[in-house]
């Protein structure tokens, strides 16, 4: 008889950990201007008079002035464009050596596109500064290299989002050293601290540069309230006090109420500290400022479901969708819905997300969950025909395969279903709960042993986990190995938590189950009434006599004590607590009618109960998909 809970349902899983994106500062703008002003100063410099040498003025036009023999005017000549032209008497040698060099790269500067360009200009500017200049020029050639440089990081930064791996590091490293010369040039240059931040909160980035480079960006950015918000929030993801964090996520969401992720960062660092209702209130704006970005409201509701308060998780779904429908957020709440054992109200959504785009795969997939937990095998096939239909790739996700495993179950293929599960095992090979159900998969195809060996690998791992020791011994009282099912059912109660909601919900079984083999085991050395009798009122005290199954492994603990009275009682209990699963729609399979019938005569001709399990192994071969011959 089996005595075994049905398998517990899959945790809600939510698409959780949101990246930050990662975008590029806006260019700087053009120096052209600032070039053309320094021209103009420089053209200015009055050249030191010779004696003797004219001063270039015209007297005034006068009538009485002295008729003189007419001198030729000197020639003009040009200095630079756009500069007042220059007499011979002004082009005498600068007192700068690097000024020609200078006045240059001015000229260049104007007319530079290309990296080439930008890298003639700098060495045009690295020279003047070499040769030597005044202190005016000096500070403007500095300025003017800062700049290039900036534009010369920032088009390395773009240049790494073409890039994968190990290159993309290396221009991200070149550019931090363009961008370390700019700001050593012009230290005035915010945008260049804040690109070296945005740089090094990649892989391998320096957190300390990051807080540097944001304190440094925050002094200069006074009158950009957007951009200072955002050099808030960077260095609020380096402070190791929580208070400097929110001090920091707070002062960000005052300069730039819109910035979402500052609001969704500081939610996360509220909860982390318990102060759910401001956390909570955090979580709704992060909605209200973007409703239609699904991965943020996913990440919201997952916050919220972690921390037991679906509920609320609900309540700001629910208004998101008010404000804003979308098909996304439908599913999203149908996936809450289902979690909280809703089903008709998922469903209900799934089909507003389908009547708003029909063609939604992952919606048709969900569908297609919702309709195997009710059984309707029909549905399920039909929607996770249709989502593939639409995009083949569908039938490559986890989600699909789940769907097409239990629908192989239900249709009772099990080799399928199985090999739907080792692939799903092959790609997550630490995930518990799938080797679980793997393990529970081999038993229902009568394969207790493979279950035996998959079970016992996760234990070498998790000795302790208190799930996988009930699914070993359910394995080995199928096998009749009674002894190790014992030793696993009461390793099991030892690493229970009755207190604890998880533990709570299998405890029952393994009570049931320790009790019923103390009970109706053949081998006498195994059997012990007593404390079949003491496990079995516990479970039928937690399952409140609502489970036949339990009220039959209560009655088998009294026939084993030599009760029949109560072995009577109880039994006939169980046979019409099964009579009422079946008129509610339970199955003839899960109940087992028949064979609790079957105790209850027993036990009127005051005859224990035998466990007669003694599962044969099946020998036929699994063969996977690429073993199969098609015919």
């Amino acid at each position: 008889m089996n005595h075994r809970r049905s398998g517990q349902r899959s945790p809600l899983n939510l698409s959780r950990p949101f990246a930050d994106t990662f975008s590029h500062p806006r260019f700087f703008a053009s120096v052209a201007i600032v070039c053309l002003s320094a021209l103009a100063v420089h053209s200015l410099q009055a050249a030191p008079q010779q004696a003797g040498e004219s001063t270039l003025e015209q007297p005034p036009a006068t009538e009485t002035a002295p008729a003189e023999e007419a001198k030729p005017i000197p020639p003009v000549t040009p200095a630079l464009p756009g500069a007042p032209p220059l007499l011979p008497s002004q082009m005498k040698q600068s007192a700068d050596p690097g000024q020609a060099d200078l006045d240059e790269a001015v000229l260049k500067r104007i007319d530079a596109e290309s990296n080439e360009d930008l890298e003639a200009v700098a060495s045009l500017i690295e020279s003047a500064l070499a040769k030597g200049l005044d202190d005016e020029n000096q500070s403007f050639a500095k300025k003017m290299l800062g700049s290039i440089q900036l534009q010369r990081g920032q088009g390395l930064a773009g240049a790494m989002t073409r890039m994968r791996g190990r290159r993309a590091l290396q221009v991200r490293d070149e550019a931090l050293r363009v961008l370390d010369q700019a700001i050593e040039n012009d230290p005035g240059l915010a945008e260049a601290h804040m690109l070296i931040a945005r740089l090094n909160l990649l892989p391998d980035g320096d957190e300390e540069r990051i807080a540097k480079a944001t304190s440094a960006a925050i002094e200069l950015l006074q009158d950009d309230p957007k951009e200072l918000s955002t050099a808030y929030l960077l260095r609020a993801m380096t402070q190791d006090d929580t208070d400097d964090q929110l001090a920091d996520l707070s002062k960000a969401i005052e300069l730039d109420p819109s910035n979402a992720e500052a609001v969704r960062q500081r939610a996360g660092l509220r909860m982390q500290n318990g102060d759910f209702d401001e956390a909570v209130e955090d979580l709704q704006k992060v909605l209200e400022l973007d409703p239609t970005n699904e991965q943020i409201a996913a990440a919201t509701v997952q916050q919220l479901v972690e921390l037991d308060r679906a509920d609320d998780a609900l309540e700001l779904l629910s208004k998101t969708i008010q404000a804003r429908p979308s098909e996304g957020l439908y599913r999203l709440r149908a996936l809450l819905y289902t979690n909280m054992d809703r089903e008709d109200d998922a469903l209900a959504d799934l089909n507003k997300a389908l009547a708003m785009q029909p063609k939604d795969p992952i919606a048709l997939l969900q569908r297609a969950e919702i309709s195997l937990r009710r059984d309707d095998v029909k549905d399920a096939k039909r929607d996770l025909d249709a989502a593939i239909d639409l995009a083949p790739q569908v039938e490559q996700l986890d989600q699909a395969i789940v769907v097409r495993c239990f629908i192989a179950v239900e249709e009772g293929r099990m080799a399928d279903a199985i090999n739907d599960m080792k692939i799903l095992i092959d790609r997550s090979p630490d995930d518990v709960y799938r080797q679980l159900q793997l393990a529970n998969l081999y038993l229902q195809d009568d394969r207790p042993r493979q279950a035996i060996d998959m079970l016992s690998g996760v234990l070498d791992r998790d000795p302790k986990n208190a799930s996988v020791l009930r699914s070993r011994g359910d394995a080995y009282l199928a096998v009749g190995d009674h002894a190790e099912a014992i030793a696993d059912y009461e390793k099991a109660l030892t690493n229970l938590d009755e207190d604890n909601e998880t533990d709570a919900i299998i405890l029952p079984s393994v009570l049931n189950n320790l009790a019923w083999v103390l009970a109706t085991s053949p081998k006498d050395e195994v059997r012990n009434g007593a404390r079949s009798l003491e496990l079995g009122l516990r479970a039928v005290e937690m399952t409140e006599e609502s489970e036949g199954h339990i009220l039959s492994t209560l009655a088998a603990g009294y026939a084993e004590s030599g009760d029949f009275e109560n072995a009577v009682k109880w039994s006939e209990k169980a046979v019409e607590a099964a009579k009422k699963e079946l008129e509610e729609g339970a199955s003839e399979e899960s109940v087992q009618l028949k064979q609790l019938q079957e105790e209850l005569e027993s036990y009127r001709v005051k005859e224990p109960w035998r466990e007669k399990q003694d599962t044969e192994e099946n020998q036929i071969p699994l063969l996977s998909p690429d073993d199969l011959i098609d015919t």
